[in-house]
């Protein structure tokens, strides 16, 4: 794995998903439930993207599992929200890290993380 390469583009899969939900849920003002429906359609393409550019010229032999790389992705992501995310946004709302991170919306949309790298390292190594 290139660990550099995956830690930056889950850096990047990280702000184009926080831009996203800014922009559904602060910009448009919509409620959480149609924030995350339209968030559960968005992120296919951010996470093909990102896991077209990690794969961007790696060779077959030397290929990491797409589920392998999804979960860093995930992992980066959960680092930034508890680094920013959460002491910036959500404490300042009323809320907290555990209501947060145990949130159903959250919890399912870093599993489609994982699952749609996973598919498209699955869906590229077969083609």
């Amino acid at each position: 794995m290139k660990f550099l390469r995956a830690l930056g583009i889950g850096i990047l899969f990280w702000i184009i998903i926080f831009i996203e939900i800014s922009i559904t849920m602060i910009g448009l003002g919509l409620n959480d439930l149609t924030t995350y429906i339209i968030h559960y359609i968005v992120i296919i393409p951010i996470a093909f993207f990102c896991a077209w550019l990690y794969y961007k010229g790696e060779r077959e032999s030397k290929r990491t599992n797409g589920f392998l790389v999804g979960l860093l992705f995930v992992v980066v992501g959960i680092i930034l929200d508890l680094i920013i995310t959460v002491p910036l946004f959500i404490i300042p709302a009323g809320g907290n890290y555990s209501t947060y991170f145990s949130g159903i919306y959250l919890i399912a949309g870093l599993i489609e993380g994982i699952v749609l790298v996973g598919i498209w390292d699955v869906w590229k190594n077969h083609i």
